[in-house]
């Protein structure tokens, strides 16, 4: 059985190693994008290779698009700073409920 604060631990890495791995030179941004029909885009803003980095179906296309826009790499760097934090405090006063339910959904072991 892995420890509260390995599983913040790994997820942290995990999230810090996707949210690196999505961003090009710190020159990368996510935007809202066009919408076109039904039809919405998260556009990514680069100087070198811009286009749509995720598109979806949705009813309500405006809202779509600003949630995933505000799930950009640096939010996702952040929150892997906080599992770190997390971390550390489960070893010293007990774990964090809501961070273990984050890590789990970051490691697909929800529960």
């Amino acid at each position: 059985m892995t420890s509260p604060a390995a599983t913040l631990r790994t997820a942290a890495d995990k999230l810090r190693t996707l949210a690196n791995a999505a961003t090009y030179e710190d020159r990368t941004t996510w935007t809202p994008g066009h919408t076109k029909g039904s039809l919405s885009a998260v556009i990514l803003d680069h100087p070198e290779r811009p286009g749509v980095l995720i598109e979806t179906w949705a009813s309500h296309l405006e809202d779509v698009n600003a949630y995933i826009a505000t799930m950009d790499p640096a939010l996702g760097l952040v929150i892997a700073d906080w599992l770190n934090g997390a971390a550390e405090d489960a070893e010293q006063i007990g774990a964090n409920p809501h961070a273990l339910n984050v890590a789990r959904q970051i490691l697909g072991s929800a529960q």
